[in-house]
């Protein structure tokens, strides 16, 4: 009966996710087809960069995540892809940051690069204050925009440059996995720069391609900021976590995963729907294989399992509750340490 229900289980969680995966990449084709062969005037333009901008975001949170992570199994790996051919990323090495060095570090300053944002921003109690950071809760919200465009322009170029210094070292791809990188590159810039000035004049191509990665790179920062740089996620460094291995012992890793990560707006469906339970980071952190269909049915059990260990479940209850936290971290991070006073 087990083994019945949990192939039941399975087979619904699979029509879900590619039911939505379906959605997902129908809309971003018409969005884009829209921007492209259909858009007259200014107005129309603008909403199909928005329009086009959020469904790449839904893309980011929902397909690539799952498949990049595994959580949907070996043989639909290759919709990870989507990460190069549409949202203009590297899978690679997304798969080499993310899965090995977020996860594993999650919050730990000079390991997790997620919370390096410096000098421009300070996340961390542990991370070099600078004077401009009293400023950063007002000025961050809008530079979170270049998030996307500078990942594709220098980002990844970086990033393979300076592999052996990363966080974490990273391994640079050869054979199957350099060419996916070079082969997404050449199919994202085709269409998003060589195919629409086919039919508009270069700066409006250009200005068009900006603002659409402008706002998904609001999107994707600032949904990614919300689990970890808030007010109730735990910070720390090499240093203490040395310390502490020195004076208790090894740390468990699952008790890291949830002092230093924090859900949001559980009950809203939509939210979850389109961020790819992505406001489920808790248990995304604990079971990151597991696709993200499954995680309101298995919050009850970490939210039980955290109290009978004595363990914080760190939750803010709406988006807006953690678009505050966040905003007031920014603003706590930003103020002159005391030891420098």
């Amino acid at each position: 009966m087990n083994e019945a229900l949990d192939s039941r289980v399975r087979r619904n969680g699979r029509i879900r996710f590619f039911s939505k995966a379906a959605f997902m990449f129908l809309w971003c084709v018409a969005s884009y087809a829209y921007l492209v062969f259909f858009s007259p005037n200014w107005m129309t333009m603008i909403v199909g960069c928005v329009s086009l901008a959020f469904a790449m975001g839904g893309i980011a949170f929902g397909i690539q995540h799952d498949a990049n992570h595994g959580a949907i199994g070996r043989r639909w790996r290759f919709l990870g892809f989507s990460m190069d051919s549409m949202l203009g990323g590297s899978s690679y090495l997304w798969r080499e940051k993310h899965n090995h060095a977020h996860h594993t570090y999650t919050n730990v300053v000079d390991k997790d690069g997620d919370i390096d944002q410096l000098p421009l921003a300070r996340f961390a109690p542990d991370q070099k204050w600078r004077p401009w950071h009293k400023y950063q809760h007002i000025y961050m919200f809008c530079l979170y925009g270049f998030y996307a465009p500078k990942q594709i322009v220098t980002g990844d170029a970086l990033t393979l440059y300076l592999a052996h210094r990363a966080h974490v070292p990273i391994v640079r791809p050869r054979g199957r996995d350099l060419f996916t990188l070079i082969a997404g590159k050449v199919i994202f810039i085709c269409l998003a720069l060589v195919v629409p000035i086919m039919f508009h004049p270069v700066w409006v191509v250009l200005l068009a391609a900006l603002g659409a990665m402008w706002i998904l790179g609001i999107i994707l920062a600032v949904v990614f900021q919300l689990a970890h740089c808030v007010e109730e996620a735990e910070f720390t460094s090499l240093e203490r976590l040395t310390s502490e291995v020195e004076q208790d012992g090894p740390r468990d890793w699952a008790e890291h995963q949830v002092e230093t990560t924090v859900d949001f707006a559980q009950k809203s469906r939509l939210l979850a729907w389109y961020l790819g339970g992505l406001n489920f980071q808790v248990e995304h952190h604990l079971f990151p294989t597991v696709s993200h269909v499954h995680y309101r049915r298995i919050s009850p059990i970490v939210e039980d399992m955290c109290a009978q260990h004595g363990l914080p479940y760190n939750n803010n209850l709406t988006l807006m509750d953690a678009l505050r936290s966040h905003a007031r971290w920014l603003k706590h991070m930003g103020e002159r340490p005391q030891m420098m006073a």
